[in-house]
């Protein structure tokens, strides 16, 4: 028995039937804001096991630098003697002698301890600084990445549909004799091939979602949201304001050089070491058979450090190298950072290429030769392969500007984090636009 709908209007109805039910809840999306990264942000400070332990080390560190104490504790000393009947008398000379010995805080030593503690704190408030930033863009990535997981679903899930509406087109054509067994047999294929890649999405998103909740000591399991594509951006480049700034700014960096102060204040202090401990004490000896005095003194003690001059000055060296060695990786690294800086501009520059390459130019001719291969099919002008090619390539280019926009946006967060900025207006205003030197340099971007 024949459908009462022809093939020509059925395909067409299908079709629309599906993309409707597959865009219906689109507007239920979160955007990725910086307000939005603030507020994750704030709850991986509260949560997270590696921002809790910076928060203790640079609360350590701060006490160190309290504790460093000018004064040492002063030492007690309490005996008795006795005398023998060759000796000295006890009732003349006492036989109860106590007294306290005072090291005296010489050579600005003190100062010196003080300045080695204040540069450890600022080293590890710059490393809880570091941590807190890279989970600023651990959590940025990992948006980006629930963004293109939840698209591709989206896009793998309307293709499903469109090729459910074909499959039922292509089988009434072949229940009539219009369409070849091949025909039925692609379609039922490509169904198929659809339906698993629809699991391995999902998966693909769940995975997204398991990695954010890790970063926010979250249920792993918890659910979250559909996370909306960033936006499009215009064109950064690289400027001499933008490596300055990474320069100044870049995290690791910052913990590098701070090292390389608490070496040479480390350095300043092992220096004194070789200096004599003087120390100041009073002494006194009674007699305990009526309890009075019989004589006291003042004395004035230290150390003799010069036997070990060759062990101080290898200290002094020892330090002296350790400050040597972190500025010279401070060195490496600052030129790793300005060679990072530039590979992300680049990737910047042909992500974006590559989506508006997508969006403007593939996708709508896509789209186009798609409608085209439909319409000549359901005529009898044209083979059924040239749709499933047609509709396999438009996936592919959603896909690519997915996967490009988001990349870009990674990439973006990356810059930022590199230059110390907090939101892409901050970033593109630091970046400016590129002076003649500048594009000279970029001009290895565009190429």
């Amino acid at each position: 028995m024949k459908s009462p709908f022809s093939p020509r209007v059925t395909l067409p109805i299908l079709l629309l039937a599906a993309h409707s039910f597959v865009r219906a809840d689109d507007g239920a999306r979160i955007a990725i804001t910086p307000e939005l990264i603030d507020r994750l942000v704030a709850e991986g400070r509260a949560n997270s096991p590696a921002l809790q332990a910076s928060a203790a080390q640079t609360d350590a560190a701060n006490s160190a630098v309290s504790g460093v104490r000018t004064w040492d504790d002063p030492t007690a000393s309490i005996g008795m003697s006795a005398s023998t009947p060759r000796g000295f008398k006890s009732s003349e000379d006492g036989n109860l002698f106590y007294g306290i010995d005072q090291k005296l805080p010489l050579y600005g030593r003190p100062g010196l301890q003080r300045k080695v503690a204040a540069a450890d704190a600022s080293r590890a408030q710059y490393a809880a600084d570091l941590a807190e930033q890279k989970l600023r863009l651990d959590l940025q990535v990992a948006l980006d990445r629930l963004a293109a997981s939840g698209r591709e679903e989206e896009l793998v899930m309307e293709d499903l549909s469109l090729l459910d509406a074909t499959l039922a087109a292509v089988d009434h054509r072949y229940r009539v004799g219009e369409a070849s067994q091949v025909d039925w047999l692609k379609i039922q294929t490509a169904r198929a091939m659809a339906g698993d890649d629809l699991k391995s999405r999902e998966v693909e998103c769940e995975h997204s979602a398991f990695e954010l909740n890790r970063l926010l000591n979250r249920d792993l399991h918890e659910s979250w949201p559909k996370v909306a594509l960033p936006s499009l951006q215009p064109r950064i480049y690289y400027t001499k304001g933008l490596a300055e700034a990474a320069l100044a700014a870049e995290p690791q960096l910052k913990v590098m050089r701070q090292e390389s102060a608490s070496a040479q204040a480390s350095a300043d202090l092992t220096h004194r070491e070789r200096l004599p401990d003087v120390s100041v004490g009073l002494e006194a000896w009674h007699y305990t058979g009526d309890a009075g005095l019989r004589e006291g003194a003042v004395t004035v003690s230290f150390s003799v450090p010069w036997l070990n001059k060759g062990k101080y000055d290898d200290d002094w060296r020892r330090d002296r190298q350790r400050k040597r060695a972190s500025e010279l990786a401070a060195t490496d690294y600052a030129l790793s950072v300005r060679a990072e800086l530039h590979k992300d501009i680049v990737e910047l520059d042909a992500a974006r290429r590559q989506a508006v390459l997508n969006r403007d130019q593939l996708i709508p001719l896509a789209q186009q030769t798609l409608a085209s291969a439909r319409a000549a099919w359901e005529n009898h002008l044209g083979v059924f392969q040239d749709i499933l090619d047609a509709q396999r390539m438009l996936v592919a280019d959603q896909i690519a500007l997915a996967h490009a926009v988001t990349d870009q946006d990674r990439l973006l967060a990356e810059t930022a984090y590199l230059t110390g900025t907090r939101d892409l207006g901050a970033l593109f205003a630091l970046a400016g636009n590129p002076s003649p030197s500048d594009e000279d340099q970029d001009s290895t971007v565009s190429k």
